[in-house]
C-alpha cells in the first residue's frame, strides 16, 4: 500500500515539473516574440522565380548604310538573315541572350553620291572638285581647309561612277545583348509571373566578318577588290515579346547596330564621320525550358540580442546619430558664372578666311553655332558676358602665315556671330595659336602606323617649328599624316561665358529637380534647409548639391552630417577629408574622432568650433565630458 501510495506521487511530482517547464518555455517564446526575433526554421515561406532559359531562331530584313546604301531614290534591295539564340532570363527584369546570325545586303549609290568614283584598283572613293579653268579632278577625300593646296598635282585614276555600281556584303556576326524588361520598370509584376506581352530593351555588342564586293550594275561583274573587314558592332533591339504559351514566345523586333569598319559596304574611304550602320527588323521564336519550380526557403533565426555592454555606451555619447548639428546659412549672393564650350570645323578656301556656307559640311557647322547661341540667348535666367574664340591651324606652311590665317579665321567666325545675332562684336575676343603641336601630339598617340614613333620623336626634340615640319616631311608616312591627321587639327573653338539670374527659394525648389545645373551649391542648400533634417527629401537634396558641386564645402558637409546620422564615420571622414581648416566642419570631425575613440582630438575640435561660435559643437563637448 506505501508502495503504490509512493508510486503515486512519484508521477504527481514528474507531472508538476513537467508542467512548470512548459510554462517556462511559453515565457520565453513570448518574451523572444516581443523583442522581434525571426521565426524558426519550420516557419518557411514559398518563393517562386521566373528565372528560364530558351533558344529560338529569327528571320530579319537588314538594310546597310554607308557610303551606299540599301534604300535610294532609285533601288531597294530586301536584304535577309537568319538567326540562332539562346539566353537565360535571370528575374523578370533582366537576362542575357546570346546569337549566331548569317545575312546579305545590298547597297546603292545615294542621289547625292552618284558623281563619287570608285577605284577599281584600291576599291577607294574619290571625291570630284573643280578647279580653275573648269577642269573636274578627283581626291580620296573633301577639300579641308588645305589638302589640296599641299598635294594639287591632278590624280589620275582608274575608276567608275557610283551611279554605275552596286555593292554585296554577306557576312556572319555573333552577338551578346543584355536584355532588359521595361514592363518591370513602370509597372508591378508579382516575381514569378510572366506578362502576356512585354516591351523589351536589348542593347548588345557585335562582332561581325564581311565579305563585301562592289559590281557594275550592267552586267553585275566586279569591279574593285573584295573587302574583308572583320569588325565590332555596338547597338541594340526593341523588341515585342508575346508569351503564346508558357514555353512558347514570339518576338517582333526592330534594331541598329554601328558598325566600326567603313569598308563593311565593299567601298573604302578616309572620312573621318562615322555613320555607318545597319537597320534591321525581325520576328523571333523561342521555346522555353527548364522553368524554376517554387522552391521552399526557409528563415533562419537571429541570435538573441547581445546587451550593450555600458562602457561602450558611455565611451561613445553619439552612437545612432545622437548628435548636435544645425543647419549651416548660405551665401544666395554668389554669383553664378558658367561657360561652354564647342569646336567649329568650318571648311575655307585654300588660304582664305572668308566664311562659304556651301563649301563642305559648314551649313552644319554653322548650324551648332547657331544652336549654341540661341539656348543661351533665349533662356531669359542667362545673359551672356562675353564670347572668346580660338583658332587653330595644321603644322604644314610657313609659321607667319599660320599665325596670320588662324587669327583671321577666328575673326571671321566673330563676325559671323556679331552680324548673325547682333551681338556687340566689341564683346568677342579672338586669338590665333598657329600650328597645334599639342593636338598633333595627342593624335599621333593613338595613330596605328609605322612611323608613329619617328614622328612623335621629333616633336620630343626639335622645338623649332621650321625644323619639325621640314623632318616630318621627310618621313614616308607624310602623306598619311596629310591626310588622316591635319585636318583634325585645323578648328576653332568658341566658348561662350554667361551668367545665370539668381533665383527666390520657390523657383529654386522647382528647378532642383527639372533644371539642377541651373542652381548654385549654395542654393541647392537653401532648398534642403526648408526641410527636416535627415528626411528623405533633405537627404535628395544634398545628394544632388554633391553630385553638382562635389568639391563645394557645404554639400559635403551636408553629406557628412547624413553618414554620421547613419553610423557611417569612415564615410563621413572621407566627405570632410578636404575640409580640416574650414571652421563650419570641426563640429562633425568632432563626432567622427569621437567614434573613432579618439577623445583627445574629438575635445580639441569641439573647443575650437565652440570658440567660433558653433552652438552645436558646444552642446557636444559638454555631452562628451559630462557621459
Amino acid at each position: 500500500m506505501n508502495k503504490k501510495k509512493k508510486e503515486i506521487e512519484r508521477k504527481l511530482l514528474l507531472g508538476s515539473l513537467l508542467l512548470l517547464a512548459s510554462h517556462g518555455v511559453s515565457v520565453a517564446a513570448v518574451h523572444r516574440d516581443s523583442l522581434c526575433v525571426k521565426p524558426s526554421p519550420t516557419c518557411c515561406m514559398k518563393k517562386d522565380r521566373v528565372g528560364y532559359w530558351y533558344i529560338g531562331t529569327g528571320y530579319s530584313v537588314p538594310f546597310m548604310f554607308g557610303d551606299v546604301n540599301s534604300l535610294t531614290a532609285k533601288r531597294d534591295f530586301w536584304g535577309n538573315k537568319i538567326s540562332l539564340k539562346g539566353g537565360y532570363r535571370f528575374s523578370s527584369l533582366f537576362g542575357l541572350e546570346m546569337g549566331v546570325s548569317v545575312g546579305r545586303m545590298r547597297g546603292f549609290s545615294p542621289r547625292s553620291a552618284e558623281k563619287f568614283r570608285l577605284g577599281t584598283e584600291d576599291a577607294m572613293t574619290y571625291y570630284p572638285y573643280t578647279i580653275l579653268g573648269g577642269e573636274d579632278n578627283y581626291q580620296t577625300a573633301p577639300d579641308n581647309a588645305g589638302i589640296w593646296e599641299n598635294q594639287g598635282n591632278n590624280i589620275y585614276i582608274k575608276s567608275v561612277p557610283y551611279a554605275r555600281i552596286y555593292s554585296e556584303s554577306r557576312y556572319w556576326e555573333t552577338s551578346l545583348q543584355a536584355v532588359f524588361n521595361f514592363n518591370r520598370l513602370f509597372t508591378r509584376i508579382p516575381e514569378g509571373r510572366e506578362q502576356p506581352v512585354s516591351l523589351l530593351v536589348k542593347p548588345g555588342i557585335y562582332l561581325q566578318k564581311y565579305n563585301a564586293q562592289a559590281h557594275l550594275l550592267e552586267d553585275k561583274s566586279r569591279v574593285a577588290p573584295k573587302q574583308r573587314p572583320l569588325s565590332v558592332g555596338l547597338g541594340g533591339d526593341i523588341a515585342v515579346h508575346f508569351a503564346l504559351t508558357q514555353k512558347l514566345g514570339l518576338e517582333l523586333s526592330s534594331g541598329l547596330i554601328w558598325v566600326s569598319k567603313r569598308n563593311f559596304d565593299g567601298v573604302r574611304t578616309i572620312r573621318r564621320s562615322h555613320d555607318d550602320f545597319i537597320w534591321q527588323n525581325g520576328i523571333s521564336l523561342l521555346w522555353k525550358f527548364r522553368r524554376n519550380t517554387p522552391q521552399r526557403h526557409c528563415i533562419e533565426p537571429l541570435p538573441d540580442a547581445m546587451p550593450v555592454h555600458p562602457a561602450i555606451e558611455a565611451f561613445n555619447p553619439f552612437a545612432g546619430g545622437n548628435f548636435a548639428f544645425d543647419y549651416l546659412t548660405p551665401d544666395l549672393s554668389v554669383r553664378k558664372e558658367r561657360n561652354i564650350s564647342r569646336q567649329a570645323r568650318l571648311h575655307f578656301p585654300v588660304s582664305k578666311w572668308d566664311i562659304r556656307p556651301e563649301l563642305g559640311d559648314n551649313l552644319n557647322e554653322l548650324g551648332k553655332i547657331t544652336t549654341a547661341f540661341r539656348e543661351l540667348a533665349d533662356d531669359e535666367d542667362i545673359s551672356i558676358t562675353s564670347i572668346s574664340i580660338d583658332g587653330y591651324a595644321s603644322p604644314e606652311g610657313p609659321h607667319d602665315f599660320n599665325i596670320l590665317l588662324s587669327q583671321n579665321r577666328a575673326q571671321a567666325i566673330s563676325s559671323y556671330i556679331a552680324s548673325s545675332f547682333n551681338y556687340p562684336e566689341n564683346q568677342i575676343k579672338t586669338a590665333g595659336h598657329a600650328e597645334d603641336w599639342d593636338g598633333l601630339e595627342r593624335l599621333l598617340q593613338t595613330w596605328n602606323h609605322p612611323d608613329r614613333d619617328r614622328a612623335l620623336e621629333v616633336l620630343s626634340t626639335d622645338t623649332d617649328v621650321t625644323t619639325r615640319q621640314r623632318k616630318l616631311a621627310r618621313l614616308a608616312g607624310y602623306k598619311d599624316m596629310l591626310n588622316d591627321l591635319y585636318p583634325l587639327l585645323r578648328r576653332n573653338e568658341y566658348t561662350f561665358h554667361y551668367t545665370i539670374a539668381p533665383f527666390s527659394i520657390e523657383r529654386a525648389t522647382q528647378l532642383i529637380h527639372t533644371r539642377p545645373d541651373k542652381l548654385s551649391a549654395e542654393e541647392m542648400i537653401a532648398v534642403a534647409n526648408r526641410y527636416p533634417m535627415y528626411s528623405e527629401a533633405f537627404n535628395e537634396c544634398s545628394g544632388i548639391a554633391f553630385k553638382f558641386y562635389p568639391e563645394a564645402p557645404m554639400p559635403r558637409l551636408y553629406m557628412a552630417a547624413i553618414a554620421l546620422h547613419n553610423g557611417d564615420a569612415a564615410t563621413a571622414s572621407r566627405y570632410l577629408s578636404t575640409l580640416a581648416d574650414d571652421n563650419r566642419a570641426w563640429n562633425l570631425l568632432g563626432v567622427c574622432a569621437a567614434l573613432n575613440s579618439d577623445r583627445a582630438s574629438a575635445v580639441r575640435y569641439f573647443r575650437m568650433a565652440a570658440e567660433k561660435g558653433d552652438a552645436s559643437a558646444a552642446s557636444n563637448l559638454d555631452k562628451l565630458e559630462n557621459r
